[in-house]
């Protein structure tokens, strides 16, 4: 039961009104301010009513001061003899979350008490976001200024509900960032529903995002809810938004100004409510002048803006990042010496992969490693600082079964392919510079966004 402190010196009054409340909350009072804080300190209550006209002691403006001051997540409602306009403006400036006449109704006490507890809900579990946030926060490894300018604008993100468009290159973490936003928001308990656009075949795109009903075609056996309808309430994360075609365009364009959706075969339309998160490796601001992107479109998307800095721009990080990594995949050689022709020879180099590519840079290192020192020549790095793989040490591999040792150089293998090719032109275009199918590159992009 929820508690409330009552702070008054009018005894009567008091007790009448506990008769009254106390069918609904459980209830304590004070019969001076000072009485109360001491109260408020040995069992802080879920709300205060507080009495403008205290007379012995502290006076009510000056006790609802140091409540806001000192308990800022409990709602004060200040209780008056009469509703003079002074009066109530001194006390909602002092930051009374309401103010009550004595004289008003009880059914009127308890409908204000009750939307000051909901206050004093939605206050605790903001509170709860912002340090999930900041918790989650931790995941961006660095602290360079372009990673606390980042940092800053998730933040800013998560505060509103306006569409969000992340920009940075392949290998930056633009989905890493799409959940930190939507877990930092007030939605975060809800749904976050990933979505590749280049994943999704052009034919079913229109099943796939926003369902059908049974029968609506060939193969629809029962009703299915898209990935649109499945987002309501929560976040919809539209992951390389620059590969959506022209019709695809406008289907979600119009999703965005209408709040509804109509599944395919449907007659009807569904409301939906969701927070729209995209994200491209794209110039949108090109596909718009060359006419293949929506004007109407990249404007709506484009409410907030966040770049993610590539690696090259944040190399001061590469020393934290490198540590990280070792100790993420290797924990029991994380006391490794790490020279500082190492830290250097790691900063010179362009990581066109960015952080995926470092990542994989430094658990390749660690399985040739057979020393207590890690240095350049252990990295596979550009100007003429290498390493030939006949060459590398394979013992940390080789102390498993050999499966499950291939299996691990064959993901390393998937991982460089993907970092180096990724986002040189449609994945049709990429599937046939690597020799794979379109389907087996899908596979690979969807494995490693599960890692």
């Amino acid at each position: 039961m929820e508690s409330i402190l009552i702070i008054d010196d009018n005894e009567e009054f008091v007790d009448d009104l506990v008769h009254v409340l106390r069918r609904s909350f459980h209830c304590d009072t004070a019969d001076t301010g000072e009485r109360g804080l001491v109260r408020i300190e040995e069992h802080e209550p879920d709300l205060v009513l507080l009495d403008y006209d205290l007379g012995e002691g502290a006076s009510g403006l000056e006790i609802l001061e140091k409540l806001v001051s000192r308990h800022p997540e409990v709602p004060v409602i200040m209780v008056t003899k009469e509703s003079g306009v002074r009066t109530v403006v001194r006390a909602m400036k002092a930051g009374a979350f309401d103010y009550l006449v004595k004289n008003t109704s009880r059914d009127e006490f308890v409908e204000v008490i009750r939307k000051g507890l909901s206050l004093r809900q939605i206050k605790q579990e903001n509170a709860i976001l912002r340090r999930a946030l900041t918790q989650s926060l931790g995941r961006l490894i660095g602290d360079s200024e372009a990673m606390r300018t980042l940092k800053r604008q998730i933040g800013e993100a998560a505060s509103t509900d306006l569409t969000v468009t992340i920009t940075g290159e392949t290998g930056t973490g633009k989905t890493l960032i799409a959940r930190l936003i939507h877990e930092g928001s007030d939605r975060g308990r809800q749904p976050f529903i990933d979505v590749n656009v280049s994943a999704i075949e052009k034919e079913l795109f229109n099943s796939e995002v926003y369902g059908h009903e049974k029968g609506s075609f060939t193969g629809a056996v029962s009703t299915k809810k898209g990935l649109v309808e499945l987002a309501h309430r929560g976040t919809l994360f539209l992951d390389e938004i620059g590969d959506l075609e022209s019709p695809a365009q406008i289907k979600l364009l119009t999703t965005i100004e209408s709040g509804q959706i109509r599944r395919v075969g449907a007659l009807n339309d569904i409301e939906v409510d969701f927070r729209l998160v995209a994200a491209t490796h794209q110039d949108l601001e090109k596909q718009v002048e060359a006419g293949t992107f929506r004007r109407d479109l990249y404007y709506r998307l484009n409410q907030l803006r966040i770049r993610i800095p590539p690696l090259r721009e944040r190399r001061e990080d590469i020393p934290v990042l490198l540590r990280y990594f070792i100790h993420k995949y290797f924990p029991a050689r994380d006391t490794v010496e790490i020279p500082d022709e190492t830290i250097a020879a790691l900063q010179s180099q362009s990581w066109h992969g960015n952080v995926r590519e470092f990542e994989s840079a430094v658990q390749l290192a660690m399985v040739r490693l057979k020393e207590d020192r890690l240095r350049p020549e252990h990295f596979t790095l550009g100007a003429g600082v290498s390493v030939e793989v006949e060459k590398a040490d394979f013992g940390t591999l080789t102390d498993q079964p050999f499966v499950e040792a291939r299996d691990r150089l064959i993901d390393r293998l998937r991982m460089a392919y993907l970092d180096r090719y990724l986002g040189m032109g449609s994945m049709k275009d990429v599937a046939d510079r690597i020799g794979i199918s379109r389907e087996v590159l899908h596979r690979w992009v969807k494995e490693r966004d599960r890692t």
